[in-house]
């Protein structure tokens, strides 16, 4: 038993405080924050932005969609499609918020959707 703590005393050399060696730590790298980052989309070009900030996955997006719709509908149409393609494709979710904002949420956060609950009609006499 003895010869086993002596040879990792051996290897595993703990330096004294007086001693002047010290031990170099690595430092933990922090993860990258998350970014909530709200965007106008005004033009099917402004899509392709968007997108390319979905594929670096660090950033929560609330998208506008008003300016789009007031002028071209079809735009628009193109549009949430190409950005429901992308989400799907890096594992995000998509959902629309109430009439003129779309949230995009990366692989590592949820969209919680409430289910809705069915109205019971009763015999009305």
């Amino acid at each position: 038993m003895k010869r086993i703590v002596n040879w990792v005393k051996e290897k595993v050399r703990i330096p004294s405080a007086n001693s002047g060696e010290f031990i170099e730590m690595e430092h933990a790298k922090a993860e990258p924050k998350v970014s909530i980052k709200t965007y106008q989309l005004t033009c099917f070009d402004d899509t392709k932005r968007i997108v390319s900030e979905l594929r670096e996955g660090r950033t929560i997006m609330l998208i506008d969609v008003s300016p789009i719709k007031e002028k071209d509908i079809i735009d628009l149409k193109r549009s949430v499609n190409k950005l429901k393609t992308a989400t799907a494709e890096m594992g995000g979710e998509i959902a629309g918020l109430g009439g003129d904002w779309l949230l995009i949420a990366p692989m590592f956060a949820e969209i919680w959707k409430q289910k809705a609950v069915p109205v019971e009609m009763k015999d009305v006499e």
